[in-house]
């Protein structure tokens, strides 16, 4: 009768392979031992704090700001009923009554509503973004329209099939009073520019830009554009966090390359925290 032989442990005292940790030997490895970029991004954000004020910027300086006030609509956007196209305003019910057939008796620019209601069974001769008068509740676009002249009048014909209400916009169809266009914390872009400036407002409250400092450290570096020599790289990474931090609406200054001595990092560190 024969037995197997017994494994002993190592000379050593080191642990049997099939306990030791594996060596991570390749930094491109991703498993459960590497921090996630989502879960390096949770940790920023749950220890970061706010280190800036607020302060009044007007609209024409926000784009990249950060806001910090909720931005509220205090009337209705539009303000009120206007046609969405040029052509011929009128009202649904004679336009069925009549055949589509209207003598203009008004004409409606921007800018200029009609002080009186329209007069029923004509039509008003009116442009993009005017007033939609009282008595009307339909536009017919001019290319679909038909104009003879009746004596010293005009007289339109509008096609059958016409919706009642087209082609004309509602009073708050974009924003509605006491709605909330723009929440805190919301980087601004040109187009939340112009929602702001919709409703009224020259300005928003925003964070105080933040100021940032770059600088790089190493004997090895050299600026780009400078004679290079063996065991030197060119400097890309300072050029890049600048690249990355001015989009952001931070205000960013260069303060240049140092060299590997200990008090001159540490000085430079302890110089810019005072400042940015």
């Amino acid at each position: 009768m024969t037995t197997a032989p017994t494994r002993s442990a190592p000379k050593s005292g080191v642990p049997p392979s099939a306990t030791r940790k594996r060596l991570l030997d390749d930094c491109f490895l991703h498993d459960k031992d590497r921090l996630r970029h989502d879960e390096a991004l949770s940790i920023l954000k749950a220890r970061l704090a706010c280190v800036t004020g607020d302060e009044s910027v007007s609209l024409h300086g926000a784009v990249g700001r950060v806001l910090t006030e909720a931005v509220t609509a205090p009337r209705d956007v539009p303000l009120t009923d206007n046609a969405a196209v040029d052509g011929y305003a009128f009202a649904h019910a004679d336009y069925v009554e009549r055949d589509g057939r209207f003598e203009v008796s008004d004409r409606i620019a921007a800018g200029h509503p009609l002080t009186t209601a329209l007069t029923p069974g004509r039509a008003a001769r009116i442009f993009t973004g005017a007033v939609m008068p009282a008595g009307a509740d339909t536009v017919a676009m001019q290319e679909d329209c038909e104009v003879r002249e009746k004596g010293t009048a005009a007289l339109v014909v509008i096609p059958p099939g016409l919706k009642s209400g087209a082609n004309r916009r509602r009073a708050g169809e974009d924003v509605r009073a006491g709605e909330v266009i723009l929440h805190p914390g919301r980087v601004l872009r040109p187009q939340d520019i112009a929602a702001t400036a919709s409703l009224g407002r020259s300005d928003l409250l925003c964070k105080v830009r933040l100021r940032v400092a770059v600088f790089s450290t190493g004997d090895e570096l050299v600026e780009p554009g400078a004679a290079i020599r063996e065991g030197q790289v060119y400097d890309s990474n300072r050029a890049m966090l600048k690249a990355l931090a001015e989009p952001l609406g931070i205000s960013v200054d260069d303060l240049g390359c140092l060299a590997d001595d200990y008090p001159a990092v540490e000085a430079a560190l302890s110089n810019a925290a005072r400042d940015y």
